[in-house]
């Protein structure tokens, strides 16, 4: 993984031309793919930095959603950028959230057999996770992210002003994967969490800034040292193997980072029930959860139980109808756990309800 990541509260148009000047090779022209809620005033930044840079300049607007994560979404965003007459030397370059940059990238990767591209986040899900790791792709079969390709940006650029605008529950969606980082990398992201009030966490504050760039830094870290995820970079699961069913099955009701969280408390009970981590580490994990706002429950009706085994039939890191979990012995610390039968994870699923 080569991707710059880079963070400030200011210079976002400096910032923009001074790294499309940078790339090698020289960009050609740039498509601007951007979803209906990013604030004017920053787009307007990053446009007139690329327009700085020297660069042909065309905008497309992306549908933003879950919903819109689609095949056809990614096929029709493709062929318009082949009738924007992009080339090789061209830069996808996405301004948006995590649906923004998944389908954006993955487009970008379908394009030409491979068009560069790179992103600024707009949400504090994309900020921490989403845009960082190269995984492109979307939704298919009622389940997340099964058609999809690795596609490393060249650049991630956060600007901390976008999370003004931020609403509230799409601020809770990016704590909860904030959360899973925090507990996997343990040491100071983990020390500062817990000690950070709601206030601190909930909103576009200096703490949370620092938070939101140790985490990127340690995905940055994980990432690089397994890019196509054959075997480290498999505990950025954590949570994921839990949650992802429960968020295809709410149609909305539930967030990513919310569906998540529900899985991170699956997780650590278990590894609980397991003796692989002490009862603290759920208390502290509760803790947590309550000042990000992500203690609330469920809100949608659970599904059955063979709609359960259904969902997670679909996870594509089963191996021979076996399931993968990440678990945990001590914040930083992760567990992979191979061999769990569906049946079992379901049965999981169901006694954290």
């Amino acid at each position: 993984m080569q991707t710059k990541v880079s963070f400030a509260n200011s210079g976002l148009r400096e910032y923009c031309t001074k790294y499309l000047k940078r790339m090698r090779p020289h960009v050609s022209s740039v498509v601007v793919v951007y979803d209906s809620a990013v604030p004017e005033y920053l787009l307007g930044q990053a446009t007139a930095g690329v327009i700085d840079s020297g660069c042909n300049m065309k905008l497309i607007k992306a549908s933003r959603g879950e919903k819109n994560k689609t095949i056809e979404n990614a096929v029709q965003l493709a062929t318009k950028l082949l009738n924007a007459k992009v080339d090789r030397n061209s830069l996808v370059f996405a301004v948006g959230g995590g649906v923004t940059s998944d389908v954006a990238g993955f487009a970008a990767s379908l394009t030409l057999r491979g068009v560069r591209w790179a992103c600024l986040p707009t949400t504090l899900l994309s900020m921490v996770d989403a845009s960082i790791g190269g995984k492109t792709g979307v939704n298919a079969l009622g389940a997340k992210n099964m058609i999809g390709t690795f596609h490393f940006p060249e650049f991630v650029h956060t600007d901390f002003r976008w999370l003004k605008s931020l609403p509230d529950r799409e601020f809770r969606s990016g704590l909860g994967e904030l959360q899973k980082t925090a507990l996997l990398a343990g040491g100071k992201l983990w020390r500062l969490c817990l000690e950070a009030n709601p206030i601190q966490l909930r909103k576009s504050t200096p703490t949370l800034h620092e938070l939101v760039q140790i985490a990127a830094k340690y995905k940055v870290k994980v990432v690089s040292s397994d890019p196509k995820e054959t075997k480290t970079r498999q505990i950025l699961n954590f949570g994921h193997t839990f949650g992802h069913p429960l968020e295809s099955a709410s149609n909305g009701k539930l967030s990513h980072g919310e569906a998540v969280s529900f899985g991170i408390r699956c997780a650590i009970n278990h590894s609980v029930e397991q003796q692989l981590c002490s009862a603290k580490l759920a208390a502290d994990n509760l803790k947590l959860s309550r000042s990000m706002g992500l203690d609330t429950g469920i809100k949608m009706k659970m599904p059955t139980a063979s709609e359960l085994r259904r969902l997670l039939g679909h996870d594509k890191k089963s191996k021979d109808g076996k399931l993968t979990l990440i678990l945990i012995e001590k914040a930083g610390r992760p567990l992979v756990r191979e061999g769990y039968w569906v049946n079992d994870v379901a049965k999981i699923i169901i006694a954290n309800q």
